[in-house]
């Protein structure tokens, strides 16, 4: 299985703890950019690739601080952004809040702090943009983009949709089929089912709900993908066959 690990870039312009942020990022399994020291180099990094999170520095050097940084970054994307700042007066936080930031972190940073932002900015970022759509977010796995985030042995992990073959029920968890690769994760099939209705996934069975570009062909109340044969539910069975005219 190909894993895309989620993406971090670090706007930070004392470089020990530019490189501490990118060793921490690289230490929780991250793939940390090469980290900036001023809004202008940031600005010119996003043009050309955007990460999933920010970590930004409050006092910069150049032209413009963190927190204008920011409120630029606003205006050009929808990115989670979290901040580091020495300072903690009440009008560096009130122009901090104005931009609406994902975290706010004092310096000195705790590794488990930056670690726990980061997850929570992740999470409720996805949640705020599928607010309308989805019903409720369950346990450690969501969908953002054309992603889905599930936890692997403690580390959050990012997976291309595309990658992903099926989603198998097993009690109040289900396992994940990319490929080769099966992996347990915690969430319900019918919250899977939910977060994914609007992406090319449907279920199929009970137990099952398929990716429909993944499928290789249909033998009877078979369906065929790459490493798994699935049976087709009667249930189910007029509700696919409708998806699958329209592919």
């Amino acid at each position: 299985m190909s894993t895309a690990n989620i993406t971090i870039m670090i706007v930070e312009d004392d470089p020990i703890i530019a490189e501490d942020l990118k060793y921490y990022m690289e230490d929780f399994g991250f793939s940390p950019f090469p980290p900036v020291s001023n809004a202008a180099d940031a600005l010119r990094l996003l043009k050309n690739s955007q990460p999933d999170c920010i970590i930004l520095d409050v006092s910069l050097e150049g032209e413009k601080d963190g927190i204008q940084l920011a409120e630029k970054i606003n205006t050009l994307y929808d990115l989670p952004i979290i901040f580091l700042t020495a300072h903690h007066d009440r009008s560096t936080l009130d122009r901090i809040k104005a931009t609406h930031p994902s975290a706010y972190l004092v310096k000195p940073i705790q590794e488990y702090n930056l670690l726990t932002s980061i997850e929570l900015a992740l999470y409720n970022h996805s949640h705020k943009a599928h607010t309308a759509k989805a019903k409720s977010l369950e346990g450690d796995d969501f969908v953002s983009g054309q992603h889905f985030f599930i936890k692997v042995k403690q580390q959050l992990k990012k997976i291309l949709l595309t990658e992903i073959d099926a989603f198998e029920a097993y009690d109040n968890y289900s396992f994940v089929y990319t490929g080769d690769q099966k992996l347990i994760i915690g969430s319900t099939l019918k919250s899977i089912e939910e977060k994914l209705k609007d992406f090319n996934f449907i279920r199929i069975h009970r137990s099952y709900v398929v990716n429909l570009q993944s499928i290789q062909g249909i033998e009877e109340d078979i369906v065929l993908l790459p490493q798994l044969k699935i049976p087709i539910g009667k249930t189910y069975k007029e509700e696919f066959m409708k998806r699958i005219q329209l592919l």
